[in-house]
């Protein structure tokens, strides 16, 4: 089953110094951190209408293991 379509503005911050910011789906949770730190989530995230690199309307696939911070935007 598929989670309900719950957006979010992120700015996520790459361990390697990479800034993503866009749109989240973080589903059935209310906050970003609840989603983030939540035991059950999948390992990447997927981020869309992200803007990085000065380039906008891409989809950005993340690890979260490389995350450094994320914060709603």
């Amino acid at each position: 089953m598929t989670e309900p379509l719950n957006k979010a503005e992120v700015s996520v911050h790459m361990a390697d110094g990479t800034t993503i910011k866009g749109l989240l789906n973080i589903g059935k949770y209310n906050r970003l951190s609840d989603f983030l730190n939540s035991k059950d989530a999948e390992p990447f995230l997927i981020v869309y209408d992200a803007s990085m690199d000065g380039k906008a309307g891409k989809v950005v696939i993340i690890n979260r293991n490389h995350i450094a911070w994320a914060a709603p935007a």
